[in-house]
């Protein structure tokens, strides 16, 4: 599953993006791929369920099951290999996407600082300790790059030295973070979960989850804009240029682009959001900060 933010940092990932969807570029594209990364072992579209070509209604496919079921019988043709040598750990494309991204999931960052040859040590230790059963899905991790992170630590309070293992707590939004946990990048595995899971524990009581109409309500007060290094907007058209609505700016084009205030066309009148009639499309799973049940 391709999603926008990515494609917002990086002109390979929106032509990606657009490949799925017959030159479109839209904020999400669905397709399997193979181990390869490049095969295609299914259909494409905005969804699992329009790549899957599972189609609603009653019979074979209805809701997620069909999904699921297709998914399953794909996935039966590959065989794990038992081995997590070659898995790829998360790296994103500079620190400040990496600490929106931890804000908006509500995960603690993983930031790894350290010089070329300890980055190839840690990467086998890091690799089995993100696939524990206790760590996977509960944080986001970076490695810091010299080009696009050097300006790091003026983001982040309680960082010390040049080098090591910050578990980092991001703001409400994404813009600034503190540290909750500083580890030497020569921590053996059993510190390093350790550490990760008390910070964690701490993070999840502490803190809020986020209620999205809220959220947006009050990062429009605060004016806050987060700049990427792609155009925000969709080109639905597909003409390789992003639609913008004429007089108003693209959308999340930022404070200054005269983002609609008021509620979209159509819905004038209607029910607001998040009190929706019968029959609304799946809601994003409530997921706890720090990714726990």
């Amino acid at each position: 599953m391709c999603v926008r933010l990515e494609s917002y940092e990086s002109e390979e990932h929106q032509k990606m993006v657009r490949s799925f969807l017959d030159g479109r570029f839209e904020n999400t594209a669905f397709c399997l791929l193979a181990p390869d990364g490049e095969t295609r072992l299914s259909g494409t579209g905005r969804s699992p369920s329009q790549g899957l070509r599972q189609r609603r209604g009653p019979g074979r496919g209805r809701g997620d099951n069909g999904v699921v079921e297709a998914m399953e019988k794909v996935a039966k043709k590959f065989r794990a290999k038992g081995t997590k040598e070659g898995a790829i750990l998360q790296d994103f494309h500079s620190f400040r996407q990496g600490l929106n991204v931890a804000s908006g999931d509500q995960r603690l960052l993983i930031f790894v600082v350290a010089t070329e040859n300890d980055r190839k040590t840690l990467g086998t230790d890091l690799r089995d300790l993100m696939s524990d059963k206790e760590i996977i899905g509960k944080f986001h991790m970076d490695f810091a790059d010299e080009e696009p992170d050097s300006q790091w630590r003026d983001a982040v309070k309680g960082e010390r030295g040049n080098t090591g293992i910050f578990v980092i707590r991001a703001n409400a939004f994404g813009q600034t973070g503190s540290v909750m946990e500083q580890l030497p990048v020569d921590a053996t595995p059993e510190e390093l979960k350790n550490a990760l899971l008390e910070a964690n524990t701490s993070f999840a009581k502490t803190e809020k989850r986020k209620v999205y109409s809220e959220h947006v309500a009050a990062g429009r007060r605060a004016r806050v804009h987060f700049e990427n290094g792609m155009p925000y907007g969709e080109d639905r058209d597909g003409d390789g240029v992003i639609d913008h609505r004429a007089g108003r700016g693209g959308r999340g084009a930022g404070p200054e682009a005269g983002e609609r205030r008021g509620p979209p066309a159509g819905r004038r009148g209607g029910p607001p959001r998040g009190n929706r009639r019968p029959g609304q499309p799946p809601q994003r799973p409530r997921i706890r900060p720090g990714g726990t049940e």
